[in-house]
């Protein structure tokens, strides 16, 4: 897995952070994918792995296709994976919109906000 750390430049929190690195996974790969994530700040990652500790996020991302890996400043890391591949439509991807910016994100790498504007309820599934 190829590992770029960007800088900082003007990244106050998760969600400036995460454009810096969707913008950079554009330039990189043609269909970038966020497959999972992590926030230093506060502690959070992603997907949530019942029982997991430490870097089981980042042990999730490597094992699942991930290809860049992106750290924005020291807090913010971002793992990557290519969706040409993927059969469309795939229920385990969301297109979500940053001000603009279209990306896609595995389900499991949303975060709890974006779950909840997609229709998915807090303990798992889909609303109606």
């Amino acid at each position: 897995m190829q590992r770029i750390a960007l800088p900082d430049n003007d990244v106050n929190n998760f969600l400036q952070a995460r454009r810096a690195a969707v913008d950079k996974a554009g330039e990189m790969l043609d269909r970038p994918v966020i497959v999972a994530w992590k926030d230093d700040t506060n502690g959070k990652s992603a997907p949530a792995i019942p029982g997991g500790k430490g870097d089981r996020w980042h042990d999730y991302g490597e094992s699942n296709e991930g290809v860049l890996e992106l750290q924005v400043g020291d807090a913010y890391h971002f793992i990557f994976t290519e969706a040409d591949g993927f059969e469309e439509p795939d229920i385990n991807l969301a297109s979500l919109d940053d001000n603009g910016t279209a990306f896609l994100c595995l389900n499991d790498a949303c975060t709890e906000e974006e779950k909840q504007k997609l229709g998915y309820f807090s303990g798992g599934g889909l609303g109606g």
